[in-house]
C-alpha cells in the first residue's frame, strides 16, 4: 500500500519537471458577452513552443516565430510571445499586428487580456482607423476588441499624434492633432486632452480640450481656446467651429470673446465669423453687455455689431443698440492740418493703426468693468469728451461705410488701416466733430455739434469734411481768428478752448470770463437757456430743413436752443404774439 502510493508521487513529480507540448484552450472556461475561444498557429517555418508551469502552477507557453492568434473577428500576430494561463493574458513581441472590425495596429509589444477583451500596444505604436482612415502614432495605446459600439474607444496617452478626417471622400486634407492624450470615441468622433494643437492648412489653433466630429467637420474647444484663420485670431471661454468641402466655414467664440485682423478688433460676449472661399465674408459680435470694435483710428461700441466684409477688407460696419463712434486723436485728420498737430484719423495716423487698436481695446474703462461686474461683458461705453479732444457721434444705429483699397494685401506686407468714407446715425443722433473750414484763415479747427432724428457724416482721406442732419438743430463754432481776432490767451495750448464759446465766437466779442470753457454737448445743446428765445435771425422752418455745416461756401446759421420747458405762447385777441420766459 505505501509503496504504491510512493510510485504514485514519482509519476507526478516527474510530470511536474518536463515541458508539455503547447495548450490548446479549454472552450468550457470562456465566460460572458461575446468572449472569444482564443485559439493560435504558426505561419512560418522553423517555429517553436515550450510550457513550463508558473509558481502558482499555471501554464506558462513561450511561442517563437510567427503565430497567427485569432479572437473571434480579431487577429494578432508578432515574432514572438508568451501565454500565461494563469492570468490569461498573451503577450506578443515584434513587428506586433493586430486587427478587428474597427482599426489595425501596429507595435513593437502588444498585451492581451482575454478575460476582459483588454488591448494595451505600447513603443512605436500606428493605428487606423477603418471607418474613416485616421491615423493615431505614439507610445501607448488602449482598447477593448472590437464586440459592440462601446468598445470603439480607444485611448492613447503620452502625447500622440492624430490625423484626423472629418470628412468622407476621395480629396480631403485632414486635421493634425498633438495632445497630451487622445481619444477615438466611437465611429464618428474624437477627443483630445492636455494642450491640444490642432493645425490645417487653413486654421491653427490651440487649447485645453478640444473635440472633433466627422459629421460636417465640426469641432468644439475650451480651456484658454484660440484659433487662427484666414487672417483672424479668435479667442473665447469655447470656440466652435465647422469645416465642410475642405474649407472652414464658420467660427463661434462664446464667453469673453475678442477677435483681430489686418484691419479691426472686436471684443463681445459672443462673437460669429463666416468664411467663404477661404476669405472672411462677416464678423456678427453681439450677446450681454457692449460690443466694441476698433478699426484705424475709429472705435465704435454697441449692443450688437455686425462687420460686412469684401475680399477681407471692411466694407460696413452695423452698431445697433446705443450704437457710438470714436475717432482719437482727430486733430491731424482734418484737411489743412499742421505738422505740430498730433496725427489722428488721416493718411499720417494710418501707418499706426495697429497700435491705437490695441491699446483702445485695453482702455482703464474696459479693464474696471469687467472687474467690477463679472456676469457683464468685458467693455463699457466710454465717456464722450466735450472739450474738443476727439470726434463723436452717437445714436441709436450707426452705420459706417470705408473705402476699399485698390492695392491686394500680401501674407506678408502690413495690411492698410481702413478709412472711413461715410458714418450715418439714425435716431436720437448727435455729433460732434472738429473740422479746419478754411485753412488760410486759420490752422486750428472748428467745432460743429449737432442733434437731431438723423445725422450724417461725410469723410476724406480719413477726417471729416462735412456734418448734415435731418429735423436736426446745432452750433459750429469758429476759431477767433477767422473773424480777424487774436487767439485768446489761455487758448493756443489746448484743445477744450480752441474754438472760444458759442456766443462770444458768433458775435465776434471777446469774453472776460468764458475763454476756456468748453461746450457742454453731453447734457444739453449749446447753451443759452440764459436768455429767452430769440429765433429772429433764423428761418421759420429751422427745425425742419437740413442743416449743413462745414461745407466750404455754406454759411452755419447760429440757432439758440429754447431752455427745457419752453413753449411757445398762445396768439392774443388781437392776433399779437406775447412772450414769456420761464
Amino acid at each position: 500500500m505505501i509503496r504504491s502510493r510512493l510510485l504514485a508521487l514519482l509519476v507526478a513529480a516527474s510530470c511536474l519537471g518536463s515541458p508539455l507540448p503547447a495548450q490548446e484552450p479549454d472552450s468550457t472556461a470562456a465566460s460572458g458577452l461575446d468572449e472569444c475561444v482564443l485559439t493560435w498557429r504558426p505561419i512560418e517555418s522553423d517555429t517553436r513552443s515550450v510550457t513550463n508551469r508558473d509558481v502558482s502552477g499555471a501554464h506558462v507557453t513561450h511561442l517563437s516565430g510567427r503565430y497567427l492568434w485569432i479572437c473571434g473577428s480579431a487577429t494578432m500576430q508578432a515574432d514572438s510571445a508568451v501565454k500565461r494561463d494563469g492570468p490569461r493574458l498573451v503577450e506578443l513581441f515584434g513587428n506586433v499586428v493586430y486587427r478587428d472590425t474597427i482599426r489595425t495596429l501596429k507595435s513593437d509589444r502588444l498585451l492581451y487580456f482575454q478575460l476582459s477583451d483588454f488591448v494595451i500596444a505600447e513603443q512605436n505604436v500606428e493605428l487606423l482607423r477603418l471607418t474613416d482612415s485616421s491615423t493615431l502614432a505614439g507610445p501607448r495605446v488602449e482598447f477593448l476588441r472590437a464586440v459592440s459600439g462601446v468598445d470603439a474607444f480607444t485611448t492613447a496617452p503620452g502625447r500622440p499624434t492624430v490625423t484626423f478626417y472629418p470628412t468622407s471622400g476621395e480629396s480631403r486634407e485632414p486635421f493634425v492633432v498633438e495632445s497630451d492624450v487622445a481619444i477615438f470615441a466611437g465611429e464618428d468622433e474624437a477627443r483630445f486632452h492636455g494642450d491640444a494643437v490642432i493645425t490645417r492648412s487653413d486654421m491653427n489653433a490651440r487649447a485645453d480640450s478640444a473635440t472633433l466630429t466627422r459629421t460636417e467637420g465640426s469641432g468644439v474647444m475650451w480651456g484658454d481656446p484660440w484659433i487662427e484663420a484666414e487672417q483672424i485670431r479668435l479667442e473665447g471661454d469655447t470656440i466652435r467651429f465647422r469645416s465642410e468641402n475642405e474649407e472652414l466655414e464658420e467660427v463661434h467664440a462664446t464667453g469673453d470673446a475678442y477677435a483681430s485682423g489686418d484691419r479691426f478688433e472686436v471684443r463681445a460676449e459672443v462673437i460669429d465669423i463666416a468664411l467663404e472661399n477661404r476669405e472672411v465674408d462677416a464678423v456678427w459680435a453681439h450677446g450681454e453687455g457692449v460690443g466694441e470694435a476698433a478699426s484705424g483710428a475709429h472705435l465704435v461700441y454697441g449692443d450688437s455689431l455686425y462687420f460686412a466684409m469684401y475680399g477681407s477688407q471692411i466694407d460696413t460696419l452695423y452698431a445697433v443698440g446705443n450704437a457710438i463712434a470714436i475717432q482719437q486723436d482727430s486733430t491731424a485728420a482734418t484737411e489743412g492740418s499742421t505738422e505740430d498737430e498730433t496725427p489722428g484719423a488721416g493718411e499720417e495716423a494710418a501707418g499706426d493703426s495697429t497700435e491705437v487698436r490695441a491699446d483702445s481695446l485695453a482702455s482703464p474703462a474696459a479693464t474696471d468693468s469687467a472687474a467690477a461686474s463679472p456676469d457683464s461683458a468685458a467693455v463699457a461705453a466710454p465717456e464722450l469728451a466735450t472739450d474738443g479732444s476727439m470726434n463723436w457721434a452717437k445714436g441709436d444705429t450707426l452705420i459706417a461705410a470705408f473705402e476699399r483699397s485698390a492695392e491686394a494685401v500680401s501674407d506678408t506686407a502690413a495690411a492698410p488701416a481702413p478709412l472711413m468714407s461715410k458714418l450715418d446715425l439714425i435716431g436720437n443722433a448727435s455729433a460732434l466733430y472738429r473740422m479746419v473750414r478754411d485753412s488760410a484763415a486759420s490752422s486750428r479747427p472748428s467745432l460743429n455739434y449737432m442733434i437731431g432724428v438723423r445725422i450724417e457724416v461725410g469723410f476724406r482721406d480719413g477726417g471729416p469734411h462735412a456734418v448734415a442732419g435731418d429735423h436736426a438743430i446745432g452750433v459750429y463754432l469758429e476759431p477767433r481768428e477767422v473773424f480777424g481776432l487774436e487767439p485768446a490767451a489761455d487758448s493756443s495750448g489746448t484743445a477744450a478752448d480752441s474754438s472760444g464759446t458759442a456766443a462770444d465766437t458768433l458775435s465776434g466779442a471777446a469774453p472776460a470770463d468764458s475763454a476756456g470753457t468748453p461746450p457742454d454737448t453731453l447734457s444739453a445743446p449749446p447753451d443759452t437757456s440764459s436768455a429767452p428765445p430769440d429765433t429772429s435771425s433764423a428761418p421759420p422752418d429751422t427745425l425742419r430743413r437740413r442743416v449743413h455745416a462745414g461745407i466750404p461756401g455754406r454759411v452755419a446759421v447760429p440757432v439758440r436752443i429754447p431752455p427745457a420747458g419752453w413753449l411757445r405762447p398762445p396768439r392774443t385777441p388781437a392776433g399779437q404774439r406775447s412772450r414769456r420766459v420761464p
